[in-house]
C-alpha cells in the first residue's frame, strides 16, 4: 500500500497485515500506540466472528439454525442487516444476502477452497433468491426473524463494514489517521496525508499489474470482481455473485467493479448490485447513490459512471 511521502517522526506510522474474513488484512495507523492497533486486529477478528457464514459457531450461522423464531442479537450483527436492508432497499433487490440457498445450491455452501475441492459431477441448477424483504428487523428489541429455512450470507458488506468500523474507531481512540483494508475494500479515515492517500488499485484482469493509481481523502475504494473465485460444476465455470432473480451467476458482460464512495459497505454492495445489473442499469442505480464505479467488461473495455455527491441511505 502506497501513501503520499509525509515528512513526519520515525515510527509515526504503524502497520499490521494478517489473515482475516478470507483475506489479506492491511492495517496503516498514524500516531498511534502499539496497543490501539492491537484492538483493531482483534475488532476485525470479532466482527468476524459475528458475521461469517463459513464458522459453524458464528453469530450469523446461529442466527440461521433457529430461522423461523425471532432471536435477538448483538448490536454488531443487528447493524450490520439494518444496512443490508438499506442496501436491498436502494437496488430493488440486486443486492440480497438471501442468495446463500442460491450459493448452496451451486457448490459454494463450504469455504472457497473446498467448493474448488468438490467433485465436478452435478450440473449447476439455479435457485431464485427468497428476497431480504421478508426479513424482519425489530429495532427496539435489537431482534431478528428469518423466514423459515432461510439463512443469509452477509459476504457482500462484511469485508466494507468491518472497514469503515475499525478505520473510524481508530480515529475515535486517538489515531491521527488510519487506513484499513481488507481484501478488495479500503477505507480511510482522519488526518489526510499531504497529497491524500495514493491506493494503488490491481488490474482485476491481472493482480500483478496497477489499472490505477486511486488518491483518497477520507473515504473508501472496493473492488468486486468475478474472475478470482471461479469453479465448476457439471463442465460449467460458475462465480459467486449471483443474480438473486434467477440464483445463477449474473452474466451481464461486467466481470469487475471498482467503486469509489464515502463508505466502504455502501460502496460495496452498490458495486455487486452494478455488476449483477450490468452497463445498462448501472446508471440508474449509480444516480442518487454517492458512489462513482468503474465497470470492466469482459472484452476489457472499461466505463466510469460518475454517482451524485448525496449521501448513504444509511449511517
Amino acid at each position: 500500500m502506497l501513501i503520499a511521502s509525509v515528512p513526519v517522526a520515525p515510527g509515526y506510522w504503524v502497520e499490521r497485515r494478517f489473515r482475516a474474513m478470507g483475506s489479506t488484512a492491511h492495517l496503516l495507523v498514524g500516531d498511534a500506540r502499539e496497543a490501539l492497533v492491537d484492538w483493531a486486529v482483534a475488532e476485525i477478528e470479532r466482527l468476524e466472528q459475528s458475521w461469517s457464514r463459513f464458522r459453524p459457531d458464528s453469530e450469523l450461522v446461529r442466527l440461521g439454525a433457529r430461522s423461523g423464531e425471532w432471536v435477538m442479537v448483538s448490536a454488531e450483527l443487528f447493524d450490520a442487516l439494518r444496512r443490508a436492508r438499506a442496501l436491498w432497499e436502494h437496488t430493488a433487490g440486486a443486492f440480497d444476502p438471501t442468495v446463500l440457498r442460491s450459493l448452496v445450491a451451486l457448490g459454494y455452501d463450504q469455504t472457497f477452497s473446498r467448493a474448488l475441492d468438490a467433485p465436478d459431477e452435478c450440473p449447476p441448477r439455479g435457485v431464485a433468491a427468497p428476497g431480504f424483504g421478508a426479513v424482519a428487523l425489530d429495532e427496539d428489541r435489537c431482534a431478528v426473524r428469518l423466514p423459515p429455512e432461510v439463512r443469509l450470507d452477509l459476504g457482500g458488506i462484511g469485508k466494507g463494514l468491518a472497514a469503515d468500523l475499525v478505520a473510524e474507531g481508530l480515529v475515535q481512540r486517538g489515531a491521527a489517521s488510519a487506513l484499513v483494508a481488507l481484501g478488495g475494500d479500503i477505507r480511510t479515515a482522519g488526518t489526510v496525508p499531504p497529497g491524500g492517500w495514493r491506493i494503488p488499485v490491481e488490474d482485476p484482469f491481472d493482480e500483478a499489474e496497477t489499472w490505477r493509481e486511486v488518491v483518497l481523502g477520507d473515504g473508501a475504494v472496493v473492488t468486486s470482481t468475478t474472475l478470482l473465485r471461479r469453479w465448476r460444476r457439471g463442465g460449467v465455470e460458475l462465480h459467486h455473485l449471483v443474480d438473486p432473480l434467477t440464483g445463477m451467476p449474473a452474466q451481464t458482460g461486467v466481470v469487475a467493479v471498482v467503486a469509489r464512495g464515502p463508505q466502504a459497505w455502501w460502496a460495496e454492495g452498490i458495486a455487486k448490485a452494478a455488476l449483477v445489473l450490468g452497463e445498462r442499469a448501472a446508471p440508474a442505480l449509480l444516480a442518487g447513490s454517492g458512489v462513482t464505479a468503474s465497470l470492466f467488461q469482459a472484452d476489457r473495455t472499461t466505463v466510469t459512471i460518475e454517482g451524485s455527491a448525496e449521501p448513504c441511505s444509511a449511517s
